[in-house]
């Protein structure tokens, strides 16, 4: 206790911590309390938990009674779900040969689906036959008298080294026969193996991986390293399969450089058997040769494809391959394409040679389905009371199918019906026959095999002719013509006469039947009729077939529609439209006229949303009567505005303001704003009269003429733009220069 903190537990004898455990003991402290006292007292963390152990070994706490029982170490027994696979590209396959069909090579797209996974399950038991090899983790489990738990790595040597026990070599022995070899070892610390008080376990904790080789007609041949959990079928999965060339009966698990096994993935394909989902091991070699017999089978089976074949498999086994036949395939014979030394051969195998008939390679099998005849069906259709397919038996006649049929319908035609029959030679043969006849007992007539018996509808000889009415009525329709329609009852039909119909005025247009050779110029009779005097009367006019009735709408009938006045007007609204020659000075007289701030002569009118140019001024106007008689219609707007003795400048000015207006041109106003900028691009100003109108400075050669100004007018000068700078080239100094040249001609001639 003295020199505690240089003490190593591993030199101490069993002796030399049985007196220490006692003199703990002696102090009256707790174990826990104990091992603090040791840590404060300089002793290292790690010989603290190595005494612990040796105390634990010793069963010197296995009765103390202490106050604070220590927490058992707890041990993670998963493993690592390390399922990550390096494995190389996918290479092209080369074209194979076999058979030239569209069908897909059967289990081929297998290996193509993403919902299937073979993944190695690392949650399942230790195998016991699993081998160990270096990256191998185990966990050493003893239970019992001694309890210890030990999470050991297997080295690259291939030794597994224990706590208190030493070295145990592992590489290459199973877990079971580890397992018996570290009990041996661990025996000689904890005897109470031999007796049976403690016991040992030892299970696989996280896997090493492993290298394995896939060669040959594989998609992505070449070396993978995968879990050593791994299987055959978790390597071809992660390979892609086998390639078009590739086989799926005889795939080769080479182990140490011998045949370990062939596998027959059919096996699992059709039935489900992993028992080729063989283990692997480190530097396996999984080799897919090349197919040895496929063979094609088409037609009338459940999963048509290509199959491959072991060489005694029968005709037989390939069809139960392909899930069997169809529910309409006729069994007794397979037609078989089949290629010989030379050419082509075509084969009938019965059905009693499929069982020892075996296929070769290339072979396309049709199964073919049955004739779409029956040997003893009748149908019978029309106006009965039950058509459909009836059974023929012997000496069965037409009189008796009707019989069974319940008899004609009310609505059968009794003049005329037929049986279309097909004769043996394959020539088609009508028969005709009266239905009234065969009920009444009378030419009874016998049935043969696929007989089609037809009773007629009398509707088919009564033409489904139409009335048609259509204009100013609640619901247009074509009605079905019946005798003794009057013209009436179309317009209660047709749900009446709408608000705006004229009722007096119906026009019918009716066909001219006329039955002469000569060529006729009038082909419709049109009459007036009217419905104030004949709805209700007795001489009603009564409609034939196609006749066509159209209502037209009242001549000075008119929808409701407004003219908005607004602005400075007494009464400012909507009016509505009350005659068809309602002009703007009659709307603003209904408006209670313009107020003494309105200006007529910068009224505005909207039409659509788009104003008319309209001067109400006959003061300027020299056709000032035709403006102001312009007939407004409805959905027409009027504007008046209010009197502006102001002119505004604005845009590139130094100091845009409101002017007062006193007659002046544009450019006083331009100047009492102080003139314009720098900027200012003055042949582009323009001036927006209060009606709306706009109106640009216009240029001549070097000479500008300004608009006049009125009252309300707004004056606006842009800013220079680059694209607005003064730009002249050749062409138009030259049409200057001559410009300039017949001025200065004019100026001579007019001095002479």
């Amino acid at each position: 206790m003295n020199d505690i903190s240089n003490v190593k537990v591993s030199q101490l004898t069993d002796e030399q911590i049985t007196q220490a455990w006692k003199k703990l003991q002696d102090m009256g402290v707790s174990e826990q309390d104990a091992y603090k006292i040791l840590i404060q007292k300089g002793m290292p963390p790690d010989q603290v938990e190595a005494l612990k152990d040796r105390i634990t070994l010793l069963g010197l706490n296995k009765n103390q009674q202490v106050k604070l029982i220590p927490e058992k170490k707890k041990v993670d027994f998963s493993r690592e779900e390390n399922d990550s696979v390096l494995k190389p590209l996918i290479v092209k396959p080369r074209s194979g040969g076999g058979p030239s069909t569209d069908l897909q090579v059967y289990g081929a797209d297998f290996f193509n689906q993403v919902d299937i996974r073979f993944e190695p399950n690392f949650s399942v038991a230790t195998p016991k036959g699993y081998i160990l090899g270096p990256g191998d983790e185990i966990i050493v489990l003893l239970t019992g008298l001694n309890e210890s738990t030990q999470r050991i790595k297997i080295s690259p040597d291939g030794n597994a080294s224990m706590d208190h026990a030493g070295i145990v070599y592992v590489n290459g022995f199973t877990i079971e026969q580890a397992t018996n070899l570290i009990k041996s070892r661990m025996a000689k610390v904890y005897p109470a193996l031999n007796s049976g008080q403690t016991h040992l376990t030892v299970n696989l904790g996280n896997t090493r991986s492993i290298k394995i080789t896939i060669l040959g007609e594989v998609k992505a041949p070449g070396s993978y390293t995968m879990s050593s959990l791994s299987t055959l079928f978790n390597a071809l999965y992660n390979s892609g399969g086998p390639n078009t060339n590739g086989s799926l009966r005889y795939i080769e698990l080479i182990r140490n450089n011998r045949l370990y096994k062939t596998v027959d993935f059919y096996s699992f394909l059709q039935k489900g058997l992993l028992d080729g989902n063989i283990r692997l091991e480190d530097q396996d070699v999984i080799r897919i040769p090349v197919y040895k017999k496929r063979v094609s089978i088409n037609g009338e089976v459940k999963n048509p494809a290509i199959f491959e074949l072991k060489e005694n498999e029968s005709l037989e086994e390939l069809i139960d391959y392909a899930g069997g036949y169809t529910d309409i395939a006729y069994k007794g014979v397979a037609k078989i394409d089949q290629i010989n030394a030379l050419q082509r051969e075509v084969k009938d195998v019965p059905s009693n040679l499929f069982l020892n008939y075996i296929p070769h390679n290339g072979d396309l099998v049709q199964i073919g389905a049955i004739t779409d005849r029956y040997t003893n069906r009748i149908i019978l259709e029309g106006s009965v009371y039950r058509p459909g397919v009836y059974e023929l038996t012997a000496g069965f006649t037409l009189a008796q199918l009707l019989k069974n049929a319940q008899g004609l319908k009310p609505d059968a035609y009794m003049g005329r019906g037929y049986i279309k029959r097909t004769l043996p030679n394959l020539e088609k043969d009508l028969i005709s026959f009266k239905p009234g006849d065969i009920i009444n007992g009378k030419n009874d007539i016998p049935l043969f095999r696929e007989d089609s018996v037809v009773i007629l509808n009398q509707d088919i000889f009564t033409s489904n002719q139409k009335v048609i009415i259509e204009g100013f009525v609640r619901k247009p329709s074509v009605f079905t013509y019946r005798k003794g329609l009057r013209l009436a009852d179309v317009i209660a039909m047709a749900g009446g006469f709408a608000d705006e119909a004229a009722n007096h005025h119906v026009e019918v247009s009716r066909i001219i039947q006329n039955e002469s050779d000569t060529v006729a110029n009038k082909l419709v009779q049109t009459f007036t009729v009217n419905m104030d005097t004949l709805l209700g009367a007795k001489n009603d006019i009564e409609l034939q077939p196609m006749d066509f009735i159209y209502v037209p709408r009242l001549v000075n009938y008119r929808s409701l529609g407004n003219v908005s006045v607004k602005g400075e007007v007494v009464f400012p609204g909507d009016y509505a439209v009350q005659r068809r020659d309602e002009t703007v000075i009659d709307f603003l007289k209904r408006a209670g006229g313009i107020t003494p701030y309105g200006s007529l002569e910068n009224a505005q009118v909207y039409r659509k949303g788009t104003r008319v140019n309209v001067d109400l001024n006959t003061t300027t106007n020299h056709d000032s009567t035709t403006n102001r008689k312009m007939i407004l219609l409805p959905g027409d707007s009027v504007y008046i505005p209010r009197v502006i003795s102001y002119v505004e400048v604005s845009g590139a000015v130094n100091n845009p303001q409101f002017i007062s207006y006193n007659g002046h041109r544009f450019k006083y106003y331009i100047n009492a704003a102080a003139g314009a900028t720098e900027n200012a691009r003055l042949k582009g100003a323009y001036i927006k009269y209060p009606d709306g109108l706009n109106m640009p400075v216009r240029h001549f050669l070097f000479f500008r003429n300004y608009p006049s100004v009125k009252p309300g007018s707004k004056i606006i000068v842009p800013e220079k733009t680059p694209d607005s700078r003064f730009k002249i080239n050749f062409g138009d100094i030259g049409g200057i220069a001559a410009a300039l040249t017949a001025i200065v001609s004019i100026i001579a001639i007019l001095h002479k």
